[in-house]
C-alpha cells in the first residue's frame, strides 16, 4: 500500500508540474545544435540539421537525427549514420500486461494469483538508422531514410522505416499519411496512446505546399485488413489500396499546426453462402494538431472517427475490428471506431521537460454482429513523464502509465506501470 501511495504522489507531482506554463516537446525530438559535421568546415551545421530533420520521421519518440554527419564536397550530399540505445527498467502491477516495451490496454489479460506485480528490463526499442540527402537545397533534392529496431521475433532486427523522398513524393515502408506524427504526444512507452492513429506499412504519397501556411497531401496505402469472420464468411487477399489525404494549416514557422485528414478504406471478404467476393467501403476523418498555449506550455490533440479503420488505431490493430460477421449468412459490416488523444508538455529548461497524455478508444459493433462477448469494446490510456537531457548524447526519463480495458460483456481489466529509461543517442 505504501508503494502505491508513493507512485500516486509521483504521478500527481508530474501532472502538477506539467500545468505550469513555448511550444516545445521532448528535448530529444526538438533539440538543435547537436549534429557535428565531419571534415567540412564550410557547410552550415544548422542547414544540415534542418534538412536531416525534414527527411526523418516526425513522431517524437522516433529519433532520426544523427549526432555526426558527413558532408560531401561542395555540399552535394549529407550522410548521417546513427543509433539510439534505449535501456528500460519496468515495474507493472495490476492485471497482466504481456509486453515490457508496449503498454497496450487491449492486450491486458487477468493476472494469475500471486502474479500481481512484475519487474522487467528491456532494450529492444533501441535502433540503428541512416539519414541521407543528395543535392540538398536544389529542385532535385533526394532523401533516403532507413531505420530498424530489435522488435522482431526473438529480439531480431526489424525494419521500421525505409523510404525515399523526391519533389514532394514519398514512397516506401513508413507510417501512413493518416498518421500525424508531429502531433503525437511524447511517451517513454514505445507504443504510445491507445486511441492514436499510427500504422506502419508500404505507402506512397505526394505532399505539396500551397502557400506559406497551407499544405496538403494524398496517397495510397498497401491493402491490409483485420476481420472477425464466422463459418459463412472468410477473409481474402486485399485488392484495393486505402487512400489517405489531408489539408493542413501551419504557423509559427511550422512549430504549430492544425490538420484535417481523411481515409477511404475498401475491405474485401468472401461470402461463402453465395460463393462470391464482396467489398465493404469504410472510411474515417481526423482532426489533429499542436500549438503553444502560453509561455513554455504546449498542447497537442487528436480525434479520429470512422468505419473500418480499426487497423489504423493502435489499440485495435490486429484485433479483427475492421469488419465483423453479422447474423445474416455470408454478410459482414464495418465497425465504428472513435479515438481521441490529448497531451500537454511543459519545458522547464533546455534540459528538462514534462509530458502528460490521456487517450480513449471505443468500438461500436453493428446491432447483429456475431462476435465473442470478450471482444474489446473500449479502453483508456494515461501517461505522465519527466525527461532530462544530461548532454547531447545522453538523456534519462521516468514515466507512469495506466491502462484500462472493457469487453462487450462488461468485464474490465486495468494495469499500472512505472518505467525508467536511459537513452544514448549517437
Amino acid at each position: 500500500m505504501k508503494t502505491h501511495h508513493i507512485l500516486a504522489a509521483t504521478l500527481l507531482l508530474t501532472i502538477v508540474s506539467s500545468f505550469q506554463s513555448q511550444a516545445q516537446r521532448d528535448n530529444r525530438h526538438m533539440e538543435s545544435g547537436v549534429t557535428t559535421l565531419i571534415h567540412n568546415d564550410k557547410a552550415n551545421p544548422d542547414d544540415v540539421e534542418k534538412t536531416m530533420k525534414a527527411n526523418a520521421p516526425k513522431a517524437p519518440n522516433d529519433n532520426g537525427l544523427p549526432r555526426f554527419a558527413i558532408v560531401g564536397k561542395n555540399n552535394d550530399f549529407y550522410l548521417g549514420i546513427g543509433g539510439q540505445f534505449l535501456g528500460e527498467g519496468v515495474f507493472t502491477w495490476g492485471d497482466n500486461m504481456p509486453s515490457a516495451t508496449l503498454f497496450t490496454p487491449s492486450a491486458l489479460t487477468p493476472a494469475k494469483p500471486g502474479n500481481g506485480g512484475n519487474t522487467q528490463f528491456a532494450w529492444q526499442t533501441s535502433s540503428l538508422y541512416m539519414n541521407f540527402v543528395a543535392m540538398p537545397g536544389s529542385d532535385n533534392q533526394i532523401g533516403i531514410f532507413f531505420k530498424g529496431t530489435f522488435m522482431g521475433d526473438h529480439d531480431t532486427f526489424k525494419l521500421k522505416h525505409l523510404y525515399a523522398k523526391y519533389r514532394g513524393l514519398t514512397i516506401g515502408h513508413t507510417t501512413s499519411l493518416f498518421t500525424d506524427g508531429a502531433a503525437e504526444p511524447m511517451t517513454i512507452d514505445y507504443e504510445g496512446p491507445n486511441g492514436y492513429p499510427f500504422l506502419g506499412l508500404f505507402t506512397a504519397y505526394w505532399e505539396q505546399n500551397f502557400t506559406k501556411h497551407f499544405s496538403g497531401a494524398i496517397g495510397i496505402d498497401a491493402p491490409t485488413a483485420s476481420m472477425t469472420t464466422d463459418n459463412t464468411t472468410e477473409k481474402i487477399n486485399q485488392r484495393i489500396p486505402a487512400i489517405p489525404l489531408y489539408l493542413q494549416y501551419a504557423w509559427n514557422d511550422g512549430a504549430a499546426h492544425i490538420r484535417l485528414s481523411g481515409l477511404i478504406r475498401p475491405l474485401q471478404y468472401r461470402n461463402l453462402a453465395e460463393g462470391a467476393n464482396k467489398t465493404e467501403v469504410g472510411g474515417g476523418i481526423q482532426l489533429s494538431g499542436m500549438t503553444n498555449v502560453v509561455g513554455n506550455l504546449s498542447a497537442n490533440f487528436n480525434a479520429a472517427y470512422g468505419r473500418g479503420i480499426g487497423t489504423y488505431l493502435q489499440d485495435d490493430n490486429g484485433l479483427g475490428m475492421d469488419a465483423v460477421a453479422t447474423s445474416e449468412p455470408g454478410h459482414m459490416e464495418t465497425v465504428k471506431t472513435f479515438g481521441v488523444t490529448g497531451g500537454l508538455c511543459y519545458r522547464f529548461s533546455p534540459k528538462v521537460s514534462s509530458n502528460v497524455t490521456y487517450s480513449h478508444l471505443v468500438n461500436s459493433l453493428p446491432d447483429d454482429a456475431v462476435v465473442s462477448d470478450s471482444q474489446y469494446r473500449y479502453g483508456d490510456y494515461v501517461a505522465a513523464n519527466v525527461i532530462y537531457n544530461i548532454n547531447k548524447f545522453i538523456s534519462a526519463g521516468i514515466e507512469y502509465d495506466y491502462g484500462h480495458r472493457k469487453d462487450f460483456n462488461g468485464n474490465g481489466l486495468h494495469a499500472n506501470r512505472l518505467q525508467c529509461q536511459l537513452a544514448v543517442t549517437f
